[in-house]
């Protein structure tokens, strides 16, 4: 596998090739998004130095260097309301903002700031997981099974701890699993539901590679993906599953995703014989924040995605913060669970709306 970090492939299924650009809102344009996101992240990092000495208990300076990172941050914020264009030629969006938080963490030490409770929430996770295959199991094959398969998905995506509404859910006394995110995900009609279009598709040709790139780490991938990447892979389809090159958030790394599947293939054979034959495969995406940028990829995957015929984007940061109106070659699947109000108001939803958007593939 590929270990550089450098990244400047664009995604040969893109149809807007040189015009594609992956940002979803303009903030240099829109003043008012501008002020919204500015104060989230804002508040995001101040929560950071909240929680800092909890993530890392043998370390005495990590609240000071997080504090230091958050002074750091604040200041380019509060630069970055009265002059959008700070940062460079581009338009302003989540996506830098969201990186920029990440590389300050990183110059500040904090190499993975979530990695205990990484670690953490996917040993739990992965003690769930033959449990969690079986009730997918007991289920019809078919739309029934397939239904199930998507909402368990939606459900461990809400599992993020850069949204501050799970946060406050996942740091209650209260045991808050993937049952219980189920219950707090909007009931269908979703916000946008393309999930009977892309039911009707399952019964058609089966995919012949699908390309996931996925989100959390902890329930949302060994939950929520996994048991999705194992039916494609029981009706036959192979599966490339990709996950960032350098930590973000709770978001998984390129080698956590090996680990875990690692662990996984112990209580599943699809999973352990697909991955031994090469039919289950990791890819990193060379990203160093939460977004995707298709036009930034290794070589190795943009080599591997002209095998591909359907792509899944998971997540706010990689399907609507980013991709949403990006248009591919072949099917593409975008989920999420907007897990900020403001955004989801914006969208004409609420909290939690679900954004379940198949668009079929179109020829290049």
């Amino acid at each position: 596998m590929e270990t550089e970090t450098s990244s400047n492939c664009v995604c040969p299924l893109l149809l807007e090739g040189v015009h594609y650009t992956p940002d979803s809102i303009n903030l240099t344009q829109d003043n008012d998004a501008r002020i919204y996101w500015i104060k989230c992240f804002a508040e995001l990092v101040k929560r950071f130095v909240i929680k800092s000495e909890i993530l890392h208990p043998n370390d005495p300076t990590a609240k000071q260097r997080a504090d230091e990172c958050c002074q750091r941050y604040l200041q380019v914020l509060n630069s970055l309301l009265d002059n959008p264009q700070l940062l460079g030629p581009e338009p302003l969006s989540i996506r830098e903002l969201l990186d920029l938080n990440e590389r300050y963490l990183r110059e500040n030490g904090f190499k993975d700031a979530w990695y205990a409770q990484k670690e953490y929430e996917t040993v739990l996770a992965l003690e769930q997981l033959p449990e969690r295959l079986l009730e997918v199991d007991s289920l019809n094959e078919g739309p029934q099974r397939w239904e199930s398969l998507c909402q368990g998905l939606l459900a461990g995506n809400m599992f993020d701890w850069g949204a501050k509404i799970v946060a406050d859910l996942l740091e209650k006394p209260q045991k808050f699993e993937l049952a219980q995110a189920l219950l707090q995900i909007e009931s269908r009609p979703w916000l946008v539901d393309n999930l009977d279009s892309w039911l009707r598709r399952l019964e058609g040709p089966k995919h012949k590679c699908a390309a996931i790139f996925v989100d959390n780490a902890g329930i949302d991938f060994t939950l929520g993906i996994l048991p999705t990447a194992r039916e494609l892979l029981r009706q036959g389809t192979n599966v490339y599953l990709c996950a960032n090159t350098l930590p973000a958030l709770n978001d998984l790394t390129y080698p956590e995703l090996l680990t875990t599947v690692q662990e996984a293939s112990k209580c599943c054979m699809i999973i352990n014989d697909a991955f031994n034959s090469g039919r289950l495969q990791a890819f990193q995406t060379g990203q160093t924040g939460p977004c995707l940028d298709l036009r930034k990829l290794p070589s190795a995957l943009c080599k591997a995605m002209h095998d591909v015929d359907l792509v899944i984007l998971e997540g706010m940061g990689r399907a609507l913060h980013t991709n949403l109106y990006a248009k591919l070659s072949v099917d593409c699947l975008k989920l999420a669970v907007v897990k900020n109000e403001w955004l989801a108001n914006r969208l004409g939803g609420k909290k939690f709306s679900v954004i379940c958007q198949y668009e079929p593939g179109a020829p290049s």
